[in-house]
């Protein structure tokens, strides 16, 4: 599906809207890690996982990127965040996961509002066919740092 080339007004309700969403996901989670104690290890997964699936809807409509590749992109950090939830549930492990989980919405926030020279060319190209696997890419490796620190710190 080919949508025609974002506008200004267009970016600019998204970055709205998107700072909103990081603001309430980030403002959310906290209350939620502070109210759950001992078992919010799921509950705050599932506000970082909403929240980038928010912002991956937001963006999808916004921007050149294929839908499929957002909705791709928010499934990966979800799945990790429920990784991340499982393996270190105590409230200690909790805290250093999800003070990294915040990036997961906001990659996607900056990647949709991050503007691409229209002759720009290769995988980076606003309108290259590799811009669906290369934002699914991106969030593997965001995801990976996530998990690997969280393995780190254990």
């Amino acid at each position: 599906m080919t949508l025609p080339a974002p506008g200004r007004s267009n970016r600019r309700r998204t970055m709205w809207l998107g700072c909103a969403t990081l603001m309430l996901t980030t403002i959310a989670a906290v209350a939620v890690q502070r109210t759950a104690g001992a078992h919010a290890a799921l509950p705050v997964a599932g506000v970082y996982a909403a929240g980038a699936l928010v912002m991956a809807w937001l963006a999808s409509r916004s921007t050149d990127h294929p839908r499929w590749a957002w909705f791709g992109s928010a499934g990966v950090f979800a799945s990790a965040l429920v990784v991340a939830a499982l393996a270190w549930p105590a409230p200690a492990q909790v805290k250093d996961w999800a003070s990294m989980a915040w990036m997961f919405p906001w990659l996607h926030l900056v990647t949709a509002l991050s503007p691409a020279p229209a002759t720009a060319t290769g995988g980076c190209a606003a309108r290259g066919a590799w811009r669906g696997p290369v934002l699914v890419g991106t969030s593997v490796v965001y995801s990976s740092i996530l998990l690997v620190v969280g393995w780190l710190n254990r």
